[in-house]
């Protein structure tokens, strides 16, 4: 099975609080393959600034449960890793909160 990437999207503004759900986040899930730094800035596909965590497939309604508990109202896209991106991310992708609006037209089709 294929791993898992998760966006945890903030405001600028609401950077400290960001960094204690990245905190969070990453004691209650240990198994997380990849714990990202915050990125202050949109970049990619994602239209507000985030940090990154991926996610192992066998794991990954276990960590959803913890992510939903942690973010704090931030809304989170988690997305199977895959080679058809723009389906990862439309399709395949789950939300917690509210979804946010991507920049699709810079994925591979």
């Amino acid at each position: 099975m294929h791993p898992f990437h998760g966006h945890i999207y903030f405001d600028i503004a609401d950077a400290a609080l960001a960094a204690q759900v990245r905190q969070d986040i990453a004691t209650a899930i240990p198994f997380l393959t990849y714990l990202g730094q915050l990125i202050p800035i949109p970049i990619g596909p994602h239209t507000k600034p985030m940090f990154e965590i991926h996610i192992p497939a066998s794991k990954l309604e276990f960590a959803m449960q913890i992510i939903e508990e942690k973010r704090k109202g931030l809304s989170v896209l988690i997305h199977p890793v895959q080679s058809d991106e723009m389906d990862a991310h439309t399709h395949s992708a789950r939300w917690l909160g509210t979804p946010l609006a991507l920049k699709l037209e810079v994925l591979p089709h």
